[in-house]
């Protein structure tokens, strides 16, 4: 069978709305109404994903509502496989609220109340055999198959051989608990979410030295830091005229992940990935990152290809080697 990847996780129809600044407590300010875009952590990656050709289904639990036939129709239309999706009408209508002042934003998400995802087994064989599983921590903790939890449901898929993906993006200090970033192969993290990880006992090292393949940080225009048992290769990013950075990190990962299966290289597939979430900043829509393995790799030509920040790569394993791949 061919190679394909599963992205289980969020989809929603992103309410937009322009501010001429960020709301103090008590502020009250007018703001403008913008056109809505389709949106989701995990869909918008996905979405990414599929963009450059990649065979990719996409799994979420979601009412059976004229909302949710609209976000699966548009996904579909994209090119995802759906056949996948947990149909429960308790759950509410899936949309997010996005403030947008100057060149920044903040997102609001509601939470949808879901504590528990049955894992059939077809849909239990068809993730064991994905390339990759892309979720969150959110996503990933209602996971049930008959008497498993999320660490035997996440361990039974490494097993198999599919690699476990997650984007902590700001790590929202509630998934704590949660106990399943170890599960994880490779983890993508901003430096928000970095400093919040670290300062409540996470340990980076720790993760790498019990199997993780790769811990990217990524840095905004200053590129990424690319963690792997190797050592840390900090990657620079490009200087670029910003209009939304809404969806920038989704862009970030799911180019990544698209670049490393291709190449196997993780310093590779970190390059391609600082160039694809640049492009992205210049258009407005959490899926503005959609664009083509061609385009990126113009990007990167015409802005001096993969520049590095040192001649010599720096290391936090006592000097050794980092030329990093697979």
């Amino acid at each position: 069978m061919s190679k394909y990847s599963v992205f289980f996780g969020d989809v929603a129809e992103d309410e937009y709305y322009a501010a001429p600044f960020f709301p103090a407590p008590g502020d009250k300010i007018i703001v403008k109404a913008l056109e809505p875009q389709f949106g989701g952590m995990v869909a918008n990656a996905a979405s990414i994903f599929a963009h450059y050709g990649m065979a990719t289904s996409f799994i979420s639990q979601l009412n059976s509502g004229p909302l949710t036939q609209k976000l699966l129709g548009q996904l579909r239309a994209a090119g995802l496989n759906t056949d996948h999706v947990i149909f429960d009408d308790a759950v509410p209508d899936s949309k997010c609220i996005i403030l947008i002042s100057g060149n920044q934003h903040i997102v609001i998400i509601p939470k949808l109340g879901i504590t528990r995802s049955e894992i059939t087994p077809a849909m239990f064989e068809h993730m064991a055999g994905a390339e990759f599983l892309f979720t969150t921590l959110t996503d990933a903790r209602p996971f049930r198959m008959r008497d498993l939890t999320a660490p035997g449901v996440l361990s039974a898929l490494r097993r198999r051989g599919t690699k476990i993906v997650m984007d902590v993006d700001v790590y929202n200090l509630e998934n704590h608990p949660s106990g399943l970033i170890e599960y994880c192969d490779i983890l993508f993290m901003n430096s928000l979410g970095k400093r919040r990880f670290t300062q409540v006992g996470n340990d980076i090292d720790a993760l790498l030295e019990a199997g993780a393949t790769a811990i990217v940080v990524t840095k905004d225009s200053d590129g990424c830091d690319l963690h792997t048992a190797k050592g840390i290769r900090s990657i620079p990013g490009y200087k670029v005229d910003v209009v939304d950075v809404t969806g920038a990190g989704d862009t970030f990962s799911s180019s990544f992940l698209y670049a490393y299966s291709q190449s196997a290289d993780l310093v590779a597939a970190a390059e391609f990935a600082n160039a694809a979430a640049a492009l992205s900043v210049g258009k407005v829509g959490a899926r503005g990152g959609m664009t083509t393995d061609k385009a990126v790799r113009a990007f990167m030509k015409e802005h001096g290809g993969a520049r590095m920040n040192d001649q010599q790569p720096r290391s936090n394993q006592g000097g050794k080697e980092d030329h990093v791949t697979g």
